[in-house]
Order: C-alpha cells, then sequence, then structure tokens
C-alpha cells in the first residue's frame, strides 16, 4: 500500500548500513517501534533476525500480527468444524461470495449513502462499500463468537485493509477522496491470500504509545522512524484504522475523520519533537541505535546531532531518496536525502 514515509525504497541502504556496522542480524533482536506498516520489519524478518515491532495505530497492529508474530498462515479450524471451512483460501472465498450489507461504510463513506446528509462523501463505490460492511461484520461476528483466533482475526483484517487501499477513490491517503471518480473506484473489492515469512522466531507484536513502549523492549538494534513533520499519521489513514476497528466512531467534517486528539504525535510538533527525539533514545534498552530521517523533516540534522550527542558516539549515513507524495501519483523527484543514524550508546 502507499503509504506516507514508507521505507520501501531504501531497504537495502538501511539493511547495508546496519551490518556494515554491527555485522550480520541473523539472530539478532531488532526492534522496529515506529513500524507502520512493517515494510523494514518484515525485511528485517527475512534476514533471520527476531522481531519486536510496535505502532500506536491499530491498522498497524494488525499488519504486525499477520506479517511479523505469525511465521504461517493458522489452520482456522474452528471455522473448519462449525462452518465447513477448511482453509484459508476457502475463508477468503467464502467471504469474497458474501452479498453485501449496508452499514457503515456505505452510510457514511459513498455517495448513495451520504446523499441527504450535511457532507456527501466519495471513499467508495456503493458496491465495494457493502462489500466492507458485509465482510467486516462477519469476522467481527466469528471473533465474538471465538470462532476465529486473534491471528486468524488480525490476518483477514489485514487481507481486508489491502482489498480496501486497491478501490478507495483517494490519492493515496485518506485526508480527503477524490472529486472525480477514479478507475480504481468502480474495481471490485476483493480479499486476497497474504504471504508470511518463517524466521523461525518467537516475533513480538506492541500497541502502545512509543514512550510507554520504550521502557520494557530490549534487544540488540533499534530502528527507529518517527514522522519529523508536522502531517499527524491519523488523520491520513482514519479509513484504515476504522476497518481494523469497526467501532462505528463519531466521525465529523467533509472528509469524515475519527477523533484523534488522544494520538497527536509530539514527532510532528516543532516544538516537542526535540524533547521526545531525546527522551527515546535516551531510554533506550539498546546499545545500537538506528534513526532514519529525511532531510524535509522538522529537525535540521546539526540540531539532531547536537541532542543525541550526549547519549553516545554518532555516526550518519546517507542515501539519495524520493519521497511519497499523495498529490503527485507516488513521488517527487527532489535533492532530498534519506539520512540513517547510528547511535552507539
Amino acid at each position: 500500500m502507499r503509504y506516507i514515509g514508507s521505507k520501501d525504497k531504501v531497504l537495502e541502504f538501511i539493511e547495508s548500513s546496519i551490518v556494515d556496522t554491527i555485522g550480520n542480524l541473523d539472530g539478532a533482536t531488532i526492534a522496529d517501534l515506529f513500524c507502520g506498516t512493517t515494510t523494514v520489519a518484515q525485511h528485517f524478518k527475512r534476514q533471520g533476525a527476531k522481531i519486536i515491532s510496535n505502532d500506536y495505530m491499530t491498522f498497524s497492529y494488525a499488519f504486525q500480527v499477520a506479517y511479523i508474530r505469525n511465521n504461517e498462515i493458522p489452520t482456522f479450524d474452528k471455522l473448519a468444524n462449525k462452518c465447513g471451512l477448511n482453509n484459508y483460501q476457502e475463508v477468503l472465498q467464502y467471504l469474497n461470495d458474501r452479498n453485501g450489507v449496508k452499514g457503515f461504510f456505505f452510510e457514511e463513506y459513498t455517495k448513495e449513502g451520504t446523499k441527504n446528509k450535511a457532507y456527501q462523501r466519495n471513499y467508495f463505490s456503493e458496491d465495494n462499500a457493502i462489500r466492507i460492511d458485509s465482510i467486516r461484520s462477519k469476522l467481527e461476528e466469528w471473533y465474538i463468537a471465538k470462532l476465529i483466533s486473534q491471528d486468524e482475526y488480525y490476518i483477514l483484517i489485514t487481507s481486508l485493509i489491502d482489498a480496501v487501499t486497491k478501490v478507495s477513490n483517494t490519492s493515496g491517503t485518506y485526508g480527503a477522496f477524490l472529486k472525480f471518480d477514479e478507475p480504481r473506484k468502480s474495481k471490485r473489492l476483493e480479499l486476497e491470500a497474504i504471504d508470511i515469512y518463517n524466521n523461525g522466531q518467537l516475533n513480538e507484536c506492541y500497541c502502545e504509545d512509543i514512550f510507554d513502549a520504550i521502557k520494557h523492549i530490549e534487544g540488540d538494534v533499534l530502528y527507529l522512524d518517527p514522522p519529523y513533520n508536522s502531517r499527524q499519521y491519523p488523520p491520513y489513514y482514519h479509513i484504515l484504522e476504522t476497518v481494523t476497528l469497526y467501532d462505528k466512531p463519531a466521525i465529523y467534517g467533509k472528509t469524515g475523520r475519527r477523533p484523534y486528539n488522544d494520538k497527536l504525535s509530539p514527532f510532528c510538533m516543532k516544538n516537542k519533537v526535540s524533547n521526545a527525539l531525546f527522551k527515546i533514545v535516551a531510554e533506550a534498552r539498546f546499545n545500537h541505535i538506528f534513526i532514519s530521517y529525511s532531510t524535509d523533516g522538522l529537525l535540521p540534522q546539526d540540531e539532531i546531532m547536537k541532542i543525541l550527542s550526549p547519549v553516545g558516539k554518532i555516526d550518519i549515513f546517507e542515501a539519495s531518496h524520493r519521497r511519497y507524495k499523495s498529490n503527485s501519483n507516488g513521488e517527487e523527484k527532489s535533492g532530498l536525502k534519506e539520512i540513517l543514524i547510528y547511535v552507539n550508546k
């Protein structure tokens, strides 16, 4: 999926910088505590490292459980016994074949459902919205009835999130919908199987505030990718949070955002980011800390060096980079640099 700040295009740079510094990652314990869509955590997992992941966004936790905690697809035994659905593929097919239901997504995020409301919204086609409602309500029914485990629940939610991103009438994030209909809006939403890599490790996943997580998580390598800009993530991915929680929140405004005052990140506030960064690194129970940073961030590089120099020895790795920008078809060519800051405590 398209994601602000995605490190998908700089994975090799991140890996080589860490390996050149500390050696082979096989068997190391690596924590990714702003893990987002788990792109970096999955990459480390494929290197044989034990992964500890965290993010305060709930949709990220679904991704973490699916891709990081699990080393194989669960068997869905209880659904087999109760509903005759014998494996993951049969479960996906059953969900894909369900009739649509007019629920929260239809009523709040389609032109048809909002035509008589204060705000008319155009995130999804009617058909896809009622399919989202139908599938998501069935997953909740199964989970409450204990017919699927938490791992199975989040694997299926991850498949649904992936499907939702492919039919959303947006430019890539959910800060706003498009006024016109993109071709993807008319595609039929279909759940697809996800791929899971087995690293043979007992990986751990958390959905906590970073300042809580840093107090109890420890290991060999800490990788941090905080936002560093003024864009708070919750309003850009509110739809995916609601897909995950399906809690019918009290949304507001033209774009139908969830309330998110309880999830404001200090890393997106110029007057708070310096103290936040120092606190995380100072409290981290890791000797090797690598921090991703790009040159369009709130903090200048020399200020970061000044903030972190009391904590340990600092080295800098740099690579050219094209950043994700939702209103420029995905990428923007610029002199932007991706920087990896190494702190040896």
